[in-house]
């Protein structure tokens, strides 16, 4: 393959509008519109660059109309780093901009204190007709309180855990159970109070001042600890913190490739093993397959269920994308409708998935049982 390529013009360049991105975008699957095809964006960013055309509302909407899943560069036979492009040119028609008002509630909400003490509302609504209209999820809470170390500065630690927004918020359980589960394996783990948003959904919109401050406020958390490894559940999180952290002498690793590395004779739960009927698949999460590479990780524990196992390998976005599915509704259940057919097709009853996001998409709008990847584990 070719040396990445991530400048406009030499994309431009160099895109031999092939075609090969079509098959592979989601977004493009769904809508079947050209400006919503990779090779599409970058014939629309090239025009706004170049001024031949205006960064109005419906040129902003093709720039947004992207789940950034990597999905594109990950089969471009010219090396083309899409997503980076995507991210830098949504910062530059960004710049100077406010953001907008609604997706400006939606980040901060998971940033402030009003959310920690109303989200009780959360659990109110999940329990009425306007959950699937609001998109609210069922939360999945903990008895345990102190999930959180209420010191842990000047100590050693093998890993410092950083679940995530949708853990922390919607699903502390799961959070539970991994820090149940790493430290029954023997490893010392901190999860300390008052970590921010990754600052992913930030980044990603284009908003880097913003990004900025939570990379700010993470940092100082992390320069508090003494730790080896920083364990994140969740692909798009590991993403962000290797390419927009700097986090000397630690090593940043997916929840997956922990346990694949350090606990490879993990035993999964009997009952995983005997339990309910039918088939069960594991469902890749894009950021973690299609840019970190993490495919047989996973798939060393789910082969433990034997014939109850059956891989899905068409890598099939679930329409997720964090910010996007509240931003095109319509497009994102598109997307999901392309994985549920696929689920239907090869029987697959339950769905194990390793990101907290493929996850909330998953449980809340899919028929079948869906299960986290520590929820495996004895």
């Amino acid at each position: 393959m070719s040396k990445k390529i991530t400048d406009i013009n030499d994309i431009a360049r160099v895109c031999s509008t092939c075609g090969n991105c079509l098959h592979a975008c989601p977004v493009y699957n769904a809508q079947l519109i050209e400006p919503n095809s990779p090779r599409g964006k970058i014939n629309l960013v090239k025009a706004l660059m170049d001024g031949r055309l205006e960064p109005g509302k419906l040129n902003t909407d093709f720039m947004y109309h992207c789940v950034l899943c990597g999905s594109c560069e990950n089969i471009c036979p010219n090396g083309v780093e899409f997503t980076n492009m995507m991210v830098t040119y949504r910062n530059k028609l960004s710049e100077g901009k406010k953001i907008p008002l609604v997706k400006k509630g939606i980040l901060y909400l998971y940033q402030s204190i009003i959310f920690k003490k109303f989200v009780w509302a959360v659990d109110i609504i999940a329990k009425t007709p306007l959950r699937q209209k609001l998109g609210v999820p069922r939360r999945l809470k903990t008895s345990k309180r102190k999930l959180f170390a209420p010191k842990g500065e000047g100590k050693k630690h093998d890993i410092l855990l950083f679940p995530g927004c949708v853990l922390t918020y919607f699903y502390p359980q799961v959070t539970e159970k991994i820090l149940t589960f790493l430290r029954g394996k023997g490893f010392s783990v901190v999860l300390p109070k008052n970590l921010q948003c990754c600052g992913s959904p930030y980044m990603t919109q284009g908003w880097q001042k913003e990004f900025d401050k939570l990379k700010k406020k993470n940092s100082r958390i992390f320069d508090a600890y003494d730790f080896k490894y920083l364990v994140v559940p969740c692909g798009t999180g590991v993403k962000a913190f290797r390419n927009y952290y700097e986090l000397k002498g630690v090593e940043i690793l997916d929840l997956t490739e922990f346990i694949f590395r350090f606990i490879p004779h993990a035993k999964l739960r009997e009952d995983a093993l005997t339990g309910r009927e039918g088939k069960i698949t594991y469902h890749d999460p894009c950021h973690a397959l299609k840019s970190l590479k993490i495919d047989k990780e996973p798939r060393h524990f789910m082969k433990q269920l034997g014939d109850k196992f059956v891989d899905d390998k068409s890598a099939l976005c679930c329409g997720f994308g964090g910010i996007f599915s509240v931003g095109f509704p319509s497009t994102s259940k598109k997307i999901l409708n392309r994985k549920e057919d696929k689920l239907n097709e090869i029987g697959a009853e339950t769905v194990v998935t390793s990101c907290p996001g493929c996850f909330m998409q998953l449980r809340e709008k899919l028929p079948q049982d869906v299960k986290f990847f520590i929820d495996l584990f004895e």
